[in-house]
């Protein structure tokens, strides 16, 4: 998708004996727009002979396995540059060779199981005591394995462009978190976790007057002081910068964190974050999805745009994300209708 939105003429290839479970969920028709859908039976040598030819004439292969993981054919670029030398061959396995799950599919629940972000509650790295995981349902790991993979892309077409030959990239989904899980895995000398360490009053939340929350970053003394001047509690930094001895009495400590989540209760949301705004401090009311996506800024800028999909109809999506000044931002293609061809009633069973 990522690549289609900036002009790449994508075909994506089914089996018709494995109905792909893509199509049937609303969150897989926004990553399957722009694309030609064919489907390709390559148990037999008519459809082994038609698959070769769409790779001899791509710039680019991408696939979920390692490549000497399929039956039927060595996706390597090694074995597929003696028919395309300019292949591009882009191998996104869940796990990477000699690792202990390297034969899992790159399932997203499996790999960011194992990649630790379903243990991040905070404050601390393991779940709360008595708790299970602390799951969520975004595609973290898939996502920065596709931002990843189509960063490689773009450089390995420029690689081919100045030398005339093409390459093979191997993203391994499980990998690509070491760099999307960013300050989470950080480590230092006076560190011993990649976690920020909180205020022990000051919290990232707030509920205020109107019941909305803001979520504000004022836990430091460049953003703590012009906030606590704003509200005419200035005599109160000195206190709230001194750590330590906030926490050496535990009833003042909760007298401090008491007494500070009393002052949002003045003003409404939306009130608080034109202040933060003013102040220049890190801040936002807590909005629900519908309020963002259909924000001014949203439909305007065509963040999110409307497409009418041949499965659900009209559907509200993500827009181009990435602008260059010389393409059309006007509504993207969905998946061509007249390629999708539904399961049959026993391929439903």
């Amino acid at each position: 998708m990522l690549l289609s939105d900036q002009g790449a003429e994508v075909v994506r290839i089914d089996s018709p004996k494995n109905y792909p479970m893509q199509f049937e969920g609303p969150a897989n028709s926004v990553w399957n727009r722009g694309k030609q859908v064919f489907e390709i039976d390559v148990s037999d040598n008519q459809g082994q002979e038609q698959l070769i030819n769409y790779i001899n004439n791509a710039d680019v292969i991408i696939y979920d396995k390692h490549p000497d993981s399929y039956e039927d054919f060595d996706l390597s670029y090694s074995s597929l540059a003696k028919g395309n030398p300019g292949l591009i061959s882009v191998s996104l396995p869940g796990f990477p060779k000699g690792h202990t799950y390297e034969a899992l599919p790159p399932d997203e629940g499996i790999v960011a199981s194992a990649s630790g972000i379903y243990s991040f509650n905070p404050p601390g790295e393991l779940p709360v005591a008595g708790e299970g995981p602390s799951f969520h349902g975004l595609s973290y790991a898939s996502t920065f394995a596709a931002i990843t993979a189509s960063t490689a892309v773009v450089a390995a077409l420029y690689h081919r462009a100045k030398h005339d030959t093409g390459q093979q990239i191997t993203v391994p989904v499980h990998d690509a978190m070491y760099q999307g899980m960013g300050a989470a895995l950080v480590r230092h000398s006076k560190r011993s976790t990649g976690n920020q360490e909180g205020h022990p009053v000051i919290k990232r939340f707030y509920q205020c007057k109107d019941g909305r929350w803001v979520n504000v970053n004022i836990s430091f003394p460049r953003f703590l002081k012009p906030f606590l001047a704003s509200i005419d509690h200035i005599e109160w930094l000195e206190q709230l910068t001194d750590i330590n001895t906030l926490l050496s009495n535990k009833t003042d400590l909760r007298h401090w964190i008491s007494r500070f989540a009393a002052v949002w209760q003045n003003k409404t949301a939306l009130e608080w974050e034109n202040i933060m705004d003013e102040l220049g401090i890190p801040g936002t009311m807590c909005r629900a999805i519908d309020e963002w996506m259909d924000s001014e800024h949203s439909v305007i800028s065509g963040a999110t745009i409307t497409i009418d999909d041949p499965i659900f109809g009209k559907m509200k999506q993500p827009g181009k994300l990435v602008r260059l000044n010389n393409h059309d931002h006007a509504n993207l293609d969905p998946a061509r209708a007249s390629q999708i061809q539904k399961p049959s009633p026993e391929v439903e069973r």
